[in-house]
């Protein structure tokens, strides 16, 4: 099996962080492309009011467009810390589910493998996903491609 397109979700976190490492390592040693996404599942306005971007006078266009720019900014430190002449690297943001739109997303550029972080460990963790499930796990059970899960401690 070839590895030449690599996927790696990215909802920002030090999860995401260590995954999109460990892709970019791979990436190097194959020289496979990386396509970093972030899944944009809530509103432009709940993201704005988390993340402290709203404003009194604000207005749909300015909020959609704040928030833009904050992807934006986490994408660039995202990519902050690579030598990107080594891997091509290509990111991109969706909005919906981040199981199904990574999926989709997977689909659409015929990715290899998926790279995605692990999140939490320990006995909660566990049964939190076997109850409810998550993003990481759903991805292992319907990715049309593997899946490789790196965990917070690697």
């Amino acid at each position: 099996m070839s590895i030449k397109t690599i996927l790696v979700p990215t909802d920002f976190s030090e999860h995401a962080k260590r995954a999109f490492e460990r892709a970019y390592d791979l990436a190097t040693q194959l020289g496979a492309k990386v396509y970093l996404l972030h899944v944009q599942m809530e509103s432009s306005l709940r993201i704005a009011i988390k993340e402290g971007l709203l404003g009194e006078n604000s207005t749909d266009e300015v909020i959609r467009e704040a928030v833009a720019q904050l992807i934006a900014q986490r994408f660039s430190q995202a990519l902050s810390g690579v030598d990107r002449s080594l891997v091509e690297i290509e990111h991109t943001t969706r909005r919906g589910d981040p199981c199904g739109a990574t999926i989709a997303y997977a689909q659409e550029i015929g990715a290899d493998l998926v790279v995605v972080g692990r999140r939490g460990t320990g006995l909660i963790e566990e049964m939190r996903v076997a109850v409810i499930g998550s993003v990481t796990e759903g991805l292992i059970r319907k990715s049309p491609c593997p899946v490789m899960v790196v965990r917070r401690e690697h």
